[in-house]
This record gives C-alpha cells, sequence and structure tokens, in this order.
C-alpha cells in the first residue's frame, strides 16, 4: 500500500513571521544564527507533515472554533496549523508571549 504524501504549504503570514524572527536575530548581532534559527524553523514546520495529528488543537478560542492545532517550538514559538485534505497549512508562526 502507498503512503499518503502530504504537502507542506507556508501561508504568506507565516513566511512573514519567521522572517520576522530571523531579522530580529540579526539585528541583535547574530546573523549566522538568525540564518541557522530560519532553517531549523523551516525543518520543526515540514516535520508536522509526519505525524499532523501528534499536537492539540490550540486552546485559544478563535484558533480552536477553527480546529487549529497549535505546537510549540523552543518553548518560546508556536507553529498554527491544519491538515486539510494532503496538506499540511501553516497560517502562522507566533512568539508564546503574543499569544495571550
Amino acid at each position: 500500500m502507498a503512503e499518503r504524501k502530504i504537502k507542506i504549504i507556508y501561508k504568506k503570514r507565516a513566511a512573514i513571521s519567521i522572517s520576522k524572527i530571523a531579522f530580529y536575530i540579526k539585528i541583535k548581532g547574530y546573523p549566522i544564527t538568525a540564518k541557522k534559527f530560519t532553517g531549523k524553523l523551516y525543518k520543526f514546520g515540514d516535520s508536522l507533515a509526519d505525524f499532523p495529528d501528534k499536537y492539540p488543537v490550540c486552546r485559544k478560542e478563535v484558533w480552536a472554533q477553527r480546529n487549529l492545532r497549535c505546537a510549540v517550538f523552543k518553548k518560546n514559538y508556536v507553529f498554527i496549523y491544519k491538515l486539510i485534505q494532503d496538506e499540511l497549512v501553516v497560517f502562522n508562526v507566533v512568539h508564546v508571549l503574543t499569544i495571550a
């Protein structure tokens, strides 16, 4: 039986959020770290397709109503995503302090 292949899609808002995180690290004087961290963010986002149901539905009501899932990365960032048919859509990546 063929394994189901899940395509990963980063919405514009998610890509912009990742760019802003990298820019913040870069302006703090760590351009190499910013580039490496960007790679780690995308690698984590891509890994969500391996077990898309691993993370719970978000607790924030507005996201929970849409059945979005929240995956915590490095204790400080949350990937907001949803599996839609054979596509894992990453809607945003937010810092935990901005969720409250």
